[in-house]
């Protein structure tokens, strides 16, 4: 889902609320700067404490921040950000009496000029999203059964790695795992079932001051989130207007059943051009004329 207005962190139910994370969590919260980062950390500063002791994340690390309250309400950005009032923080609390609020750090590069479109760079960026998006709840799972159960390793590998792409598929899925937890624990079960449900929201991730292509930084986000078997995307453009026709080309894509590698495939052979010079249009104008022969 697009939404052209709004913030990340305004997001009323629990989700992954991406950080667009300097390397060192938090940035500049403690010194200077105020963009997105560390207005979030401003907003929910028990997010600060990690600062202390958490070292600069690798490409394959993300950072995981739950329950950090809300305190503040904001306006502006940068050198115009001001404290506008109390916030009241209604999100529900889990069982250790934590808010359901889980804030995604992940570094993206920063000025990448025409680097991000090579393949390394391509790599980098995706797999530091998939980092966090990960949801390792279901694969712990499956792991402790294959260790602890009867069940037909064979079977369940072939599962893991066959996961369902389509809606109906994955609601098979979860209805077989409700089953197999189920012989397990109530607590595991809750959480199992949880987990399912926990999206991602996001927005122009490793772009503005990180200087990054909106566009291309977009479809990436989406390629992680689909890959780590997320069940939404919801994205904030910020009203950037490069990213006015995403809602377009995402239900495109979507009614002709394109999977994630069908996307991939499309952006590599963007990236590709790009760094040759063979043009110099932006991805979503380069990909909409491109599926009308397709």
């Amino acid at each position: 889902m697009v939404c052209h207005s709004g913030l990340i962190e305004d997001h009323l139910n629990e989700a992954l609320e991406v950080d667009f994370a300097n390397k060192y969590l938090g940035g500049g919260a403690l010194s200077r700067g105020c963009v997105q980062e560390e207005i979030r950390f401003m907003i929910n500063p028990e997010s600060i404490v990690g600062m202390l002791f958490l070292p600069s994340m690798s490409d394959n690390e993300a950072i995981e921040i739950v329950g950090a309250e809300r305190f503040s309400n904001y306006s502006g950005y940068a050198s115009t950000f001001r404290f506008s009032g109390d916030y009241l923080d209604r999100k529900p609390m889990d069982c250790m009496g934590r808010r359901r609020t889980r804030i995604i750090a992940i570094d993206a590069l920063c000025s990448p000029k025409m680097r991000q479109y090579g393949v390394d760079c391509l790599l980098r960026e995706i797999n530091k999203a998939f980092c966090g998006f990960f949801d390792e709840s279901k694969y712990q799972l499956y792991q402790k059964l294959l260790e602890d159960d009867d069940f037909c390793k064979d079977r369940l590998v072939k599962q893991l790695h066959e996961s369902p792409s389509t809606v109906e598929g994955r609601e098979e899925e979860a209805a077989r795992a409700e089953w197999i937890v189920n012989s397990h624990s109530g607590e595991s079960r809750k959480n199992f079932d949880f987990n399912n449900i926990i999206g991602v929201v996001t927005g122009n991730w490793g772009c503005g001051a990180f200087g990054g292509d909106v566009e291309l930084k977009a479809v990436i986000q989406w390629l992680a989130a689909s890959q780590a078997l997320r069940p939404f995307i919801l994205y904030y453009t910020f009203e950037e207007a490069a990213l006015s026709c995403l809602d377009q080309l995402s239900r495109w894509i979507l009614s002709h059943g394109w999977t994630v590698g069908d996307l991939w495939n499309m952006l590599l052979e963007y990236s590709s051009q790009r760094i040759k010079g063979e043009t110099h249009c932006g991805f979503f104008n380069w990909l909409l004329p491109a599926l009308t022969i397709h």
